[in-house]
């Protein structure tokens, strides 16, 4: 399984976007992409809307003062572990995926986690299936 088989769509705001905007994508969404047109200049989670408004910054700053840090941006064709292997390397909770430099979605640590836990799944149910196969 490859990244771009799980990035799912997002919120995209402009950098100049309001916050409060933002806020409201990462409640219903979980994340929050801020654009400058194609580039993605940073994911925000829960955390990064936390800790802006720690920070003091007003709801109606520009969305593009709660990014601290670029995104990590992964090709979708990346198999899963080496998206898990960035992520942890990275210290990210989400990335960015891309096809050919362009944008095309989301992904977590825990798409990731539901993913490898369904292939799990299968593979025992795949096992379990072929031991009540007849004899050849």
């Amino acid at each position: 399984m490859r990244a771009v088989d799980l990035a799912r769509k997002t919120a995209l705001l402009p950098y100049n976007g309001k916050l409060r905007d933002a806020a409201a994508a990462v409640l219903r969404d979980g994340v929050c992409a801020v654009v400058d047109g194609d580039y993605v200049m940073g994911l925000l989670t829960e955390r990064d809307i936390v800790g802006a408004a720690a920070r003091g910054v007003p709801a109606d700053a520009p969305v593009v003062e709660a990014v601290d840090r670029p995104p990590l941006l992964v090709e979708g064709f990346e198999p899963l572990w080496r998206v898990a292997e960035a992520m942890v390397a990275a210290r990210a909770e989400v990335a960015a995926v891309t096809v050919g430099g362009r944008f095309v979605g989301v992904i977590s640590a825990e798409d990731i986690a539901g993913a490898e836990g369904q292939l799990a799944e299968a593979a025992e149910f795949s096992g379990l299936m072929s031991s009540f196969a007849p004899p050849a």
